[in-house]
């Protein structure tokens, strides 16, 4: 029922961060129903982590959820202000030929691209996997060394 302005008290289905947009139920109807796949199965020729990117007083960290790999699946570079994170997640080997009713485990290979929102130290890169999630640490220069600078004309 609408409130006073007008506007319902439910949601709006295109509100918060559970959006589905057309695009994505087509690809959903089109992988279930044409191709009988199981439900959240998405043909994609990469895939993408879940990654939190955030600052410390001095570092920029970014943090990826990519479980059931090693250290050696995948590569981490950083030129040119841009992080990139690549690599490639086996599939599971299974006995026999297994009858799925959901398949979200995402595999194939990933690349995520990252332009950073800070001036960092590209000497000062440090990774670690463990747990399943990828920690990449960058230091963040100081304001004074990363800002303009004036130079004295004579």
């Amino acid at each position: 029922m609408p409130d006073s302005s007008g506007s319902s008290s439910r949601p709006s289905r295109g509100s918060g961060s559970f959006t589905v947009h057309p695009a994505e139920e087509l690809e959903v109807y089109f992988n279930e129903v044409a191709h009988g796949r199981p439900v959240g199965f998405v043909v994609s020729s990469k895939w993408k982590p879940p990654t939190d990117i955030y600052e410390t007083d001095d570092a920029l960290v970014v943090y990826m959820d990519i479980a059931g790999m090693r250290a050696e699946d995948f590569t981490v570079e950083y030129a040119d202000g841009v992080l990139t994170i690549a690599g490639e997640r086996a599939a599971r080997r299974l006995e026999g030929k297994p009858h799925y009713h959901a398949m979200e485990v995402q595999v194939g290979p990933f690349e995520r691209r990252f332009r950073l929102p800070v001036p960092v130290d590209s000497e000062s890169i440090k990774a670690s996997y463990e747990h399943g999630f990828l920690e990449v640490r960058l230091a963040k220069l100081s304001v004074r060394l990363s800002g303009p600078q004036s130079v004295r004309v004579q």
